[in-house]
């Protein structure tokens, strides 16, 4: 095992949800895609044999990528048996983006009552650096800053209980990436960002908690949109 593997294995436990730009997040990304792209099936064996050889890597990393994709909801690892892709119904990802609209809004409207001029300009310079990333066509990169900007705001809303249940949800990596890919997309989510950002600037808490609610909510219409959408059940 090398010593990257060691590393990830050691922090599992702990600090599961927040692996986006390592060897695991990057592996459950890519399972991910392949699942709601429609290329695995619900029910079809996860071999992390043969997911391994794929990737190149240990089984190691390959078991906690299918750990995170659990605790999303896209992957049943049953008791001894090998992990499969989960049988998921549309109106549990419904309700899956309700539940994130709600947190998320809480979360903004207390970074606005709490956030300093140092808080605020944080955000500021997130900001900036995804609309260096979207200028670029960095895609990924655009998504990294544009997590790391959620992050700032629920860092500084003084609330440690939600903090870490938004942590705990941040594990649902996939999803949220859906609707941020095609050029369009990314100019939208920018536009959306800068717009929450000078709400925060405004001090205007109402104003920030509708848009960001309707950002979170846009998600599930990128997933309507893809061929996965039509293969969930009602």
């Amino acid at each position: 095992m090398t010593n990257i593997e060691s590393s990830l294995s050691a922090s599992a436990v702990v600090d599961l949800q927040d692996r986006e730009g390592s060897l695991v997040g990057k592996i459950a990304n890519e399972i991910a895609s392949g699942i709601v792209n429609g290329d695995l099936k619900p029910g079809d064996d996860l071999n992390s044999v043969e997911l391994a050889t794929r990737f190149g890597t240990s089984r190691t990393p390959v078991r906690e990528a299918l750990m995170l994709l659990e605790k999303e909801g896209l992957v049943e690892i049953p008791p001894r048996r090998r992990p499969r892709v989960a049988h998921v119904t549309f109106q549990e990802i419904e309700e899956l983006y309700q539940i994130r609209a709600l947190l998320n809004g809480m979360m903004i409207e207390l970074f606005v009552t709490h956030a300093d001029e140092a808080g605020l300009a944080e955000a500021h310079a997130v900001l900036e650096r995804m609309q260096a990333a979207a200028a670029a066509d960095e895609t990924d990169l655009f998504i990294e800053e544009r997590v790391q900007l959620h992050a700032v705001w629920a860092d500084r809303c003084g609330n440690q209980t939600l903090k870490k249940t938004l942590a705990a949800w941040r594990a649902r990596i996939s999803l949220r990436r859906l609707g941020i890919r095609r050029p369009e997309q990314i100019e939208r989510s920018l536009l959306d960002h800068r717009r929450l950002v000078m709400a925060c600037d405004d001090r205007d808490s109402n104003l920030a908690r509708e848009l960001i609610r309707s950002m979170t909510l846009s998600g599930l219409d990128a997933i309507r949109e893809t061929r996965w959408s039509d293969q969930l059940p009602r």
